[in-house]
């Protein structure tokens, strides 16, 4: 019920000399309820050079072939106050529940008297601050004959002061609540190009095109992390975005391979001929979260791009756009997409979607080709053995299920032909164009089971091809 106090003094101080030099300041002073006295306010300033070499004097005489150049450089610090839960208004203070039911007390013979007792929630912290990043961003601008034009940057960050939970605090202390600290740091690196050309060619053809191109890599610098005896369990030096699992062989021949391998039994599901059969990477004869490795590229793409074109040859016009990533993995969603399982979120069933109904997953063309059965003991297949509830077994992280996120799609294309003058002036319009266009009509991907930009979940809604044919009037 109380009103969010927040409190920012910003500024700005820009200068430009003959159209050569430039420069610019900011600056923010921020202060967030959400921190105490000692670090509520954060200073944030950030300053950026440019040199604009085409209009110096000496360069003159390059300007018809160089007809722009331009270096420029910053260095900046951001806040970031918007950590934690929103329920973590005020990490400073503790909060402690005076009612709290399960930590309650009991007395008399049946035990049925008492009351609820105290637990807390948060400890206070009153060193938690700011999460602050370093930027610095080095830019280069050419410009060639007045039609081609380049833009690239190369962008560093340094994230620290990262909200993480102390995983290094031991049990033995008795803490009810997780501790929390400002301990992580990313590190951050990519490379953005952008290029456009444009030129027309006598009186009749114009071209233009158009691309852009970025690649992104980050890294832990610091991790809350326990110390491990594996090496390969530490998330510090990979991606923020790295998904750790199971290294998947094959699938089980049978019963008595299962009984003669490192045990893998997850939960209460019990693993048969036709499971998934994990690697053991410690050789402890166990397989359980101390052999989960980093697998596949991270869920979120490295690699960006788009490009496309325009052109006219007299009365037609033609355009296309593609666009693409790479250097991605995603995981088939085994809850979403197993065969004959009531799969609906706790928010559906909470909304009454269900209405009292049980409904089953459809089964996808791709797994009833190929699935392990005791007829076919596929040793490769797609789907493990069926089976009438969640198998535990295929339900883990791994790289049975990991896929290559990397594609290329025709996102746009589209063929159009201008009327000339003499026909429109008869029908008393300024303009008249036919035209036919489609989105989405062609993908290049290496996975095939549904469209890859759906991911995990080959039951959701698939992304659209529309072909369209049209008629544009002009009065």
């Amino acid at each position: 019920s109380l009103p969010i106090r927040n409190f920012g003094v910003s500024g700005r101080a820009t200068y430009n000399y003959d159209s050569r030099y430039f420069f610019e300041f900011n600056f923010g002073y921020n202060g967030s309820e959400r921190f105490s006295a000692q670090n509520r306010y954060g200073f944030f300033p950030s300053a950026g050079l440019a040199w604009a070499i085409s209009n110096e004097p000496f360069f003159k005489e390059w300007t018809t072939v160089v007809s722009k150049l331009r270096l420029r450089a910053n260095l900046g610090l951001v806040g970031n106050d918007a950590i934690g839960s929103p329920t973590d208004r005020f990490f400073y203070l503790s909060e402690v529940n005076m009612n709290e039911a399960g930590f309650g007390y009991q007395f008399g013979t049946t035990g049925g008297y008492g009351g609820s007792g105290y637990s807390v929630r948060r400890y206070a912290n009153p060193a938690i601050t700011w999460e602050t990043s370093r930027n610095t961003t080095f830019g280069l601008e050419l410009g060639l004959w007045s039609k081609f034009n380049l833009i690239a940057e190369y962008f560093l960050d340094h994230r620290y002061n990262i909200l993480m939970n102390r995983a290094s605090i031991p049990s033995t202390m008795g803490l009810q609540a997780m501790q929390r600290a400002n301990v992580g740091e990313v590190r951050s690196r990519s490379t953005d190009i952008q290029m456009d050309y444009s030129n027309t060619f006598g009186k009749d053809f114009y071209l233009s095109f158009r691309g852009n191109f970025t690649f992104s890599q980050n890294r832990y610098e610091a991790f809350e992390e326990p110390a491990y005896a594996e090496p390969w369990l530490y998330r510090k030096g990979n991606s923020t975005s790295q998904r750790w699992g199971y290294i998947a062989e094959r699938l089980f021949v049978d019963d008595h391979e299962v009984q003669s391998s490192p045990v893998q039994n997850f939960g209460s599901f019990e693993t048969r001929g036709g499971d998934i059969k994990y690697r053991d990477i410690n050789g402890d004869g166990v397989i359980n979260s101390l052999d989960q490795v980093a697998i596949g590229f991270p869920s979120v793409p490295e690699i960006v791009y788009g490009f496309g074109f325009s052109s006219r040859f007299k009365a037609v016009d033609f355009s296309a756009f593609f666009q693409g990533s790479a250097r991605s993995s995603f995981w088939i969603d085994v809850n979403a997409t197993s065969p004959f399982i009531n799969y609906r979120s706790a928010q559906e069933i909470s909304d009454g979607f269900l209405n009292g109904r049980q409904l089953q997953n459809q089964l996808l063309n791709v797994y009833a080709n190929s699935h392990w059965s005791e007829e076919n003991r596929d040793l490769y297949a797609v789907w493990p053995r069926l089976s009438s509830t969640y198998n535990g077994n295929s339900n883990q992280n791994s790289t049975w299920f990991m896929r290559n996120g990397a594609f290329l799609r025709l996102k746009s294309v589209e063929l159009g032909y201008t009327f000339p003058k003499k026909i429109t002036q008869r029908i008393n319009v300024s303009n008249m164009r036919f035209y036919g266009s489609a989105t989405n009509l062609l993908t290049i991907s290496a996975f095939k089971y549904w469209d890859v930009e759906m991911a995990g979940d080959g039951l959701g809604y698939p992304v659209q091809r529309v072909i369209n044919l049209g008629l544009q009037l002009d009065f």
